[in-house]
């Protein structure tokens, strides 16, 4: 199954949301795509998932199962992944490019930016309608019609 891999600072916030909403989307279009989430910084948080996220998911009654605590990045993690994407190009590029300079020209960036810079209902908001267009495109994807050569149409996924 393909892999996106979404990278914020802590895991707390972003991208734990990004991470439920992306994996319970794919479930319901039967995707072939399955999401999971790490962060550049160690976390000490009391909480395993930010308080914004989890309101946001139970008023779109997503109730996961189980709640992990967040997990620091690995380059491990970077190779399991078919897609990266970093939360916040601006807080998360100079971090790549430190940490993990070899796959700097591999990720993509978002524009998600953290609790400090933009309210949360604001930025949940911009991450549904990413992770819409990225499902979307996804979903167009794998199902691209092909000619075989009787001409006859052919689905692949």
């Amino acid at each position: 199954m393909d892999q996106v891999l979404f990278i914020c600072t802590g895991n707390y916030y972003r991208s734990r949301y990004a991470e439920i909403l992306f994996n319970q989307i794919a479930s319901e279009f039967q995707l072939g795509w399955r999401s999971f989430s790490r962060g550049f910084q160690e976390s000490n948080r009391e909480a395993p998932i930010s308080p914004h996220a989890v309101n946001r998911l139970h008023n779109k009654n997503i109730y996961p199962n189980q709640v992990r605590y967040p997990i620091k990045l690995k380059p491990s993690d970077l190779a399991l992944a078919h897609r990266v994407i970093l939360l916040d190009q601006q807080e998360h590029k100079p971090m790549m490019e430190k940490e993990y300079s070899e796959w700097a020209d591999y990720v993509e960036y978002w524009n998600i930016q953290d609790v400090d810079f933009e309210a949360p209902h604001s930025a949940l908001d911009r991450l549904e309608r990413k992770i819409d267009l990225l499902i979307s495109e996804l979903e167009t994807n794998s199902n691209q019609m092909l000619w075989d050569n009787n001409h006859i149409r052919v689905q692949f996924s």
